[in-house]
């Protein structure tokens, strides 16, 4: 992937107070052909902290996504606890999603599919507005999905998600599969949107290199039954990471420590 520098300002005021707490001791699946549980995800423990980006960083196929989905409700057949300030049904606390698919309804236009989500889109118009405006949507506001690039169509989710105003939002690999220059934009789009508001957020890669970019602190999972093997800060000043030569040095740590707690781990399983 090629480089693409990243910056945002520093935190905000009013950085919201979201604290989660998550434990997942085991989650399993029951494989069709041979009829045994398979084991996906075990001793899984994570504080987040308000307004974090945290980064969670793993092969492909150790079962980020089975997590993700398991935090966000999705899925309650596993063995632990996700602890919510408050419960989400009362209203008080908002899950925003970004799926690695867009996932929009092709016969709504892109402001039609971005208010989808609230209960009263009338009495929001003006936040639809400031989003349309932050993600530079607004002359595509009537379009619908099919006349939109792969890349605008993740700007509408991102709008989408963001609308909810959300205590945590929820992103797994949303720039995946993109060309680099469009994961660049999108990317500095993204973080531009979250500095504004300092969401909680839990961002999936298998890229090392993007999560470097994008994240407050990293933790690393091992292969399936993915585990913790290691966490790190990533330790570079957010009006920093524009600078290539920085993030690249951390990156190159970043990636000698993964291949360490990777090798220590595949030893030990």
């Amino acid at each position: 992937m090629a480089f693409c520098s990243l910056s945002s300002a520093g935190a905000t005021a009013g950085a919201n107070e979201f604290k989660m707490n998550i434990r997942i001791d085991s989650k399993s699946f029951r494989d069709i052909q041979s009829g045994r549980e398979r084991q996906v995800l075990e001793n899984i423990h994570i504080k987040l902290q308000p307004g974090e980006f945290l980064a969670l960083v793993g092969p492909s196929g150790c079962g980020k996504s089975t997590l993700l989905h398991i935090v966000a409700g999705l899925d309650d057949q596993f063995s632990g606890e996700v602890t919510w300030p408050v419960k989400p049904e009362a209203g008080q606390t908002r899950l925003g999603y970004v799926f690695q698919n867009p996932r929009l309804l092709p016969w709504l236009s892109v402001r039609d599919n971005i208010a989808l989500v609230l209960d009263d889109p009338s009495a929001h118009a003006q936040q639809i507005d400031t989003l349309l405006e932050e993600t530079g949507l607004v002359e595509f506001s009537h379009f619908h999905p099919t006349r939109l690039s792969v890349g605008m169509q993740r700007r509408v989710a991102l709008a989408r998600a963001f609308v909810v105003q959300p205590s945590l939002l929820i992103m797994d690999e949303p720039f995946v599969s993109l060309d680099d220059p469009t994961a660049c934009q999108l990317r500095q789009l993204a973080l531009e949107v979250w500095n504004a508001r300092r969401t909680t957020v839990i961002f999936v890669t298998h890229d090392l290199r993007e999560a470097t970019m994008l994240a407050d602190r990293i933790l690393f999972l091992s292969s399936s039954p993915a585990r913790i093997i290691g966490e790190t800060q990533v330790g570079v000043p957010r009006e920093q990471r524009s600078n290539e030569a920085q993030i690249e040095s951390r990156y190159a740590d970043l990636r000698r420590l993964f291949k360490r707690l990777y090798r220590r781990a595949s030893a030990t399983a």
